[in-house]
């Protein structure tokens, strides 16, 4: 007989040498999606007897997992900004850390109406806990990808367009956004090699590699971010947690103002704003 408590802990067991302090999480959330339930009613649910069909659901996202495959991409979905989104490997999974670059935009902008650009919207995660906070907001997205835009597509309302091409070479050098936001690749060719098995042998390396010191794209979104935002405008970026003193000198060679850092959740340097 399989019951909550019991199959949570060997879950657990069984996930503690791919997903080490997260084996727990990652355990309750495999229940939540087999259940389909949330987290405290797995818990008001202990004594529920888990059927074989479950059982076997649980039994092969395991053994997926198990081969270091992200669970996001063996569930479809993740949670971000208290909303669902489907995810598959066209697409970067969107990490908690990110969230801190969708708050830094709600604190910082004004909730009237206004238009931005999402440049390399991947899921379109971003874009959309955007839009879903502020209905008078209407963002564009861009990406290189015709599989993540397809994505994208099924998480965003209408209140996100989408374009296809790489970075602004498909858009009109016009001063039309209010603001830009980027999440862009940028981890560098040393810290590919030391990627973790599960991020490097599933997600996207397009949505990763941000050239051989990782700065490749800060380069062209300083440079050309300007022809697309009125007078005044704003980007936010997030960083890698090492990177906030050279994107900030990146940001400052091409001539933006107040440029701004914030940290992540563990308070390491994550957010970049800069002003036109």
């Amino acid at each position: 007989m399989y019951t909550v408590p019991n199959l949570l802990k060997e879950i657990k067991a069984r996930l503690q040498p791919i997903a080490g302090e997260c084996s727990l999480n990652e355990a309750e959330i495999i229940l939540e999606h087999a259940m389909h339930c949330s987290r405290s009613d797995l818990y008001v649910m202990a004594g529920r007897v888990i059927s074989e069909d479950q059982r076997h659901e649980i039994d092969a996202v395991v053994k997926r997992r198990l081969t270091h495959e992200p669970l996001p991409y063996i569930l479809g979905a993740v949670h971000f900004h208290s909303k669902e989104f489907i995810v598959s490997n066209a697409v970067l999974i969107p990490r908690p850390d990110t969230e801190v670059l969708v708050e830094k935009v709600l604190e910082m902008e004004p909730e009237g109406p206004c238009s931005f650009l999402d440049v390399g919207i991947g899921s379109g995660a971003i874009a959309e806990s955007l839009a879903s906070r502020r209905r008078l907001w209407n963002g564009i997205g861009l990406d290189i990808s015709e599989m993540a835009l397809k994505i994208a597509r099924t998480n965003c309302s209408v209140q996100i367009g989408l374009v296809c091409g790489d970075l602004f070479s498909t858009l009109k050098k016009e001063r039309h956004f209010d603001f830009i936001v980027s999440n862009p690749p940028y981890i560098s060719e040393t810290e590919m090699a030391e990627l973790d098995q599960s991020v490097k042998g599933f997600e996207p390396i397009c949505a990763l590699y941000g050239g051989k010191d990782g700065l490749d794209f800060y380069r062209t979104l300083a440079e050309k971010s300007k022809d697309f935002l009125k007078k005044g405008g704003r980007i936010y970026c997030e960083t890698g947690y090492a990177q906030g003193q050279t994107v900030r000198a990146v940001f400052s060679d091409n001539r933006w103002k107040n440029i701004l850092q914030f940290p992540d959740l563990a308070g390491r340097p994550r957010v970049i704003v800069a002003y036109l």
